[in-house]
């Protein structure tokens, strides 16, 4: 019966129990964040510096490569539209 009514009067009122389990699952999340935030290490200087040189010539590379990919691709456009009877 006292097992029925403990129920009962759970039933009826889930605020607060879904509140302190908010505020557990809050808690938790901030100590794992903690806790991850730990493990994070700052690179060093050198580290970044040769990061973004590597970044830098990457970029130049796929730059250059993509001109001379669209280049040959619109000149054989070209000479197929000029093929083909179109006019500039």
């Amino acid at each position: 019966m006292a097992k029925a009514l403990a129920t009962a009067n759970e039933e009826s009122d889930p605020l607060p129990g879904k509140f302190a389990g908010s505020l557990e699952r809050t808690k938790n999340f901030l100590q794992e964040v903690r806790g991850e935030m730990r493990k994070v290490v700052t690179p060093s200087r050198k580290e970044v510096e040769s990061t973004t040189v590597v970044v830098l010539i990457t970029v130049f590379a796929f730059a250059g490569y993509f001109y001379l990919v669209d280049s040959i691709l619109g000149t054989g456009i070209r000479v197929v539209l000029k093929w083909m009877g179109a006019s500039q």
